[in-house]
């Protein structure tokens, strides 16, 4: 079985993601969000490129996911940092936020301050090496999707 970290710790994947049309539905996979608009069924989540905007999701009602994935086609793109933000604050998205395809362990901590909170890395990346750069930061001054406040109303 496939491994993630999810929430600080190495996990087993317990969701199928689907990436092709071959895979059937069902309550363990995550399916493309333009699939699921096309035929909305009961699924763990959805995932979106990073060329699909959140607000397709303006009218879904989010708390029905489990998980819902953004995929980073390359490592410079960072409009997934965006989406991940939008999901938690516009959208007010409580579960699970996945970073999905082709960012990089250094991206972590980056990752964690915009709302993600599992990381499905591509498959050539050492979890154990990407895990000891989760939250590498323990002062922030700006304010982030988990707390809000700069640093000076947190004191």
């Amino acid at each position: 079985m496939q491994k993630l970290i999810k929430d600080g710790a190495i996990v087993d994947n317990q969701y199928v993601l689907a990436q092709n049309d071959d895979t059937v539905p069902d309550k363990n996979t995550i399916v493309a969000v333009d699939k699921w608009l096309e035929n909305p069924s009961a699924v763990a989540g959805i995932w979106l490129n990073s060329d699909q905007n959140p607000s397709l999701l303006k009218d879904v009602d989010l708390d029905q996911f489990d998980v819902i994935g953004i995929n980073f086609p390359a490592f410079v793109d960072g409009r997934g940092f965006t989406y991940a933000r939008l999901l938690r604050e516009r959208f007010n998205f409580k579960g699970e936020l996945r970073a999905l395809g082709h960012f990089i362990p250094d991206q972590l901590g980056y990752l964690l301050r915009v709302g993600f909170n599992s990381f499905d890395f591509a498959e050539d990346v050492n979890l154990e090496s990407a895990l000891k750069l989760h939250k590498p930061f323990n002062v922030k001054y700006q304010g982030d999707a988990n707390d809000p406040r700069p640093i000076f109303l947190r004191r």
